[in-house]
């Protein structure tokens, strides 16, 4: 009996709270708060649009609020200034000190008169004199001597040439050293005994020197010099046979 007082008991606590719970609003259908009359049908509500936030700013500002600029680093310098970085800095440093190494020199001294001049012209070469048809020695075991000096009307016969009088010269070049002696840059010059240059030309029979002497051997060339008159002309003739040899000067007239 007591029993099923008990269970009369449960199954009435349990249809009055079935009977306590709202009923589940129809889907889609709008809810209102409880207290709060629904809008009538048919009109809108406006709506406030919402205002975004600013964002955040990371740069520091000053006391009236306005941006004070970039953070600085350690040594005050900002940090996007541009400038090269630590690590490009040392580099640089690195490149310098390597010029500064290459280029350096210890054993450098000042002059001890730094108003001094240096040398403005070359060292005059050593010269030997003689006459036309006498050999003249020189100093390096080469002997120079002049073959002829005649005189010859040139006509010319290719653009570049002259017609006129001009003396011819022979050359003779012989080696008494030891080693070979280049004459492939040998120099003849011829002036007058009133200083008027011979103007020297490749018209024929013009064949300079070339090459070099074998020891213990001779050659021979020849050069042509305009000069207006040619015929009996007191002349000095100056043959360097060698760049920076020495030089052997003839003197006579022509024939």
């Amino acid at each position: 009996m007591t029993s099923a007082l008990a269970a009369a008991a449960g199954l009435l606590l349990c249809l009055a709270v079935a009977g306590c719970t709202p009923e589940p609003p129809e889907q889609g259908a709008p809810t209102t708060p409880e207290g709060e009359q629904p809008p009538p049908s048919g009109s809108s509500t406006p709506s406030t649009p919402s205002t975004p936030s600013a964002p955040e700013s990371d740069e520091p500002t000053s006391d009236d609020g306005t941006a004070t600029g970039a953070p600085e680093d350690e040594d005050g310098a900002p940090d996007d200034a541009g400038g090269p970085d630590e690590e490009g800095d040392a580099n640089g440093e690195d490149e310098d000190a390597t010029d500064q190494d290459i280029n350096a020199t210890d054993d450098w001294q000042a002059p001890d008169d730094v108003t001094a001049e240096g040398p403005t012209a070359a060292p005059a070469l050593p010269e030997v004199n003689g006459q036309v048809g006498e050999d003249v020695a020189l100093p390096t075991e080469v002997v120079v001597s002049l073959t002829s000096i005649t005189t010859t009307t040139l006509t010319a016969e290719t653009p570049g040439e002259y017609s006129g009088p001009a003396v011819v010269v022979g050359v003779r070049v012989t080696n008494e050293s030891d080693s070979p002696q280049p004459v492939g840059s040998a120099v003849v010059s011829l002036a007058a005994e009133d200083g008027e240059m011979g103007v020297p030309t490749w018209a024929s029979p013009n064949d300079p020197l070339q090459g070099e002497v074998p020891a213990g051997t001779t050659a021979e060339g020849t050069y042509v010099f305009m000069l207006d008159p040619a015929d009996e002309r007191s002349v000095s003739v100056r043959v360097n046979y060698s760049a920076g040899e020495p030089v052997a000067t003839f003197t006579g007239t022509t024939s």
